[in-house]
């Protein structure tokens, strides 16, 4: 209990003070609330094949999703290992209830594309959910103390796919689920 209260105050301090000047703030869509009742039948299925637009900056291609009811742009990237939120998303979530102390799994060393190691919050994303269409449940994701950070969607979701085709012309990702 009081490595979570740690983790959590540190989430909440550096959250603090990395705010300032005039950084770019993520903007966020509260959408509908997770719950039990939820109807998995709504999204798509086990063989479907889904079509998922993406919108193209400079080569990096983002796409619409929702964590845990709130929705946003997550930057489609099959180099990054798992899923990745920054301290400002984590602590949104957090919050708004939508990410909780039971949802904090620890910490974990991760190297970065520069070469360093850095340590980092780990947590559990009850819902990712790809273009309204592809539910991910239980998503395993790094918590960036890096408030800037982008927000990537990487093999953590990616494997669970049976497979991923990139229709550049069309600007869309096409999805085959397991």
């Amino acid at each position: 209990m009081n490595t979570i209260k740690f983790i959590l105050g540190i989430l909440i301090t550096t959250t603090l003070f990395s705010c300032g000047g005039d950084k770019k703030k993520p903007i966020y869509v509260e959408t509908e609330s997770i719950s039990e009742e939820n109807d998995d039948s709504y999204y798509a299925q086990s063989g479907d094949e889904i079509v998922v637009p993406f919108r193209n900056e400079n080569g990096v291609k983002y796409v619409q999703v929702k964590v845990n009811g709130v929705g946003f742009e997550m930057i489609f990237d099959t180099g990054c290992s798992g899923a990745l939120i920054s301290v400002a998303e984590a602590n949104y979530l957090y919050q708004k209830g939508k990410l909780t102390q039971e949802d904090i799994l620890g910490t974990t060393q991760s190297q970065i594309a520069d070469g360093s190691v850095v340590e980092n919050m780990v947590v559990n994303l009850k819902e990712v959910v790809i273009n309204d269409q592809i539910l991910c449940p239980n998503v395993q994701a790094t918590v960036s103390n890096n408030i800037n950070a982008p927000l990537l969607l990487g093999n953590e979701i990616l494997d669970r796919l049976a497979t991923i085709k990139i229709d550049n012309e069309q600007e869309a990702l096409i999805f085959k689920l397991k």
